[in-house]
């Protein structure tokens, strides 16, 4: 209990300094949200195979990149609960990029 607890730690304290760059991008994703869900030619179906793609790329080098990002590095990740918590934080920060990507991609390969 108390990796997990480790890793939830390092997560917060390397996004802490973020919050208010967090803010504005939760606030610029909800514009475009809107001005794509306005907009009646938005491709949101045709772009999902391009969204899951980026998600997926996103992933791997979010999984690649991780520990580099926190002053770490792939040998120090000794112990299960290590690449358990990378992966799931790479799986989960690959979905978040693929969700802020798609109301831009449905708003840009709107039909004319």
């Amino acid at each position: 209990m108390y990796e997990i607890w480790l890793g939830l730690n390092i997560v917060f304290e390397t996004l802490r300094p973020m919050l208010a760059a967090l803010a504005l991008l939760g606030l610029t994703w909800l514009a475009l949200l809107v001005v794509a869900l306005r907009c009646p030619g938005a491709q949101w179906r045709k772009v999902l195979p391009a969204v899951v793609i980026f998600g997926v790329f996103s992933a791997i080098v979010i999984m690649v990149m991780g520990p580099t990002w926190t002053s770490s590095s792939l040998s120090q990740l000794t112990y299960w609960v290590d690449w358990a918590f990378l992966g799931s934080s790479a799986l989960g920060l690959g979905a978040l990029l693929a969700v802020l990507v798609w109301p831009a991609l449905a708003w840009l390969t709107r039909r004319a």
